[in-house]
């Protein structure tokens, strides 16, 4: 009877056991539906809104029209601008601001880079011939001086910020001498030694008379 009752408690115990187990499953399995239920649910909303977003963008795309612009007008519209530009100015320009050192040979050379130079002066002292720091060059176009302005303004050279200007239409270049440095020349004597001798005894006698008008004895 012992053996028996031991039995049947045993199958008891096994009994619950499963059947806890089962219902553990089963709450999980029910955990699992409602948390896919509601993914779908969002991503079914995610969609929704995204149609949504779509459908409105053709809506506003029926109703907006992008105009299409023309890059043959825009170039022609440019070119155009800046034949109004070169109309108001001629093909001469004003450079100042020159590094020392820096001439007509010097100028020559760097701008006709842009293109063909017709005339090249720069302003000197009429004493020393030195360089007073600017000039002018004239171009053959005017489109090659137009280049040279826009590139060459506000451009450092040798320590120095040039400063290029477009002379307006109609100037011209101003009358810049290409003066030199003067040397002395020591002028031949003209007179004789015995005229120079009298002029300078007449010159010495009247000094010594106004003196004398003054009251100054003076003896020689």
């Amino acid at each position: 009877m012992v053996k028996s009752v031991k039995k049947t408690s045993t199958k008891e115990a096994v009994n619950k056991k499963t059947a806890e187990e089962k219902s553990v499953q089963e709450k999980e399995e029910l955990k699992l539906e409602s948390s896919s239920g509601s993914s779908d649910e969002e991503d079914e909303k995610d969609d929704n809104e995204i149609k949504g977003l779509a459908a409105s963008d053709d809506e506003q795309s029926d109703t907006h029209k992008i105009k299409r612009l023309n890059p043959k007008k825009q170039v022609d519209q440019k070119n155009s601008k800046d034949k109004k530009k070169l109309d108001e100015y001629s093909g001469i320009i004003y450079v100042s601001r020159l590094p020392h050192g820096f001439h007509e040979k010097e100028l020559s050379k760097y701008f006709a880079q842009f293109g063909d130079l017709r005339e090249v002066r720069l302003a000197r002292n009429k004493k020393t011939g030195n360089s007073r720091h600017y000039g002018f060059l004239e171009f053959v176009n005017k489109e090659d001086a137009f280049v040279a302005q826009e590139s060459m303004n506000n451009y450092l050279l040798m320590g120095h910020l040039l400063q290029v200007r477009l002379l307006p239409k109609d100037a011209k270049i101003e009358k810049l001498y290409k003066y030199k440095k003067r040397v002395l020349v020591e002028k031949g004597v003209t007179k004789p030694v015995k005229q120079l001798k009298e002029n300078m005894k007449l010159k010495h006698e009247e000094r010594i008379n106004k003196l004398a008008k003054s009251g100054i004895e003076f003896k020689w």
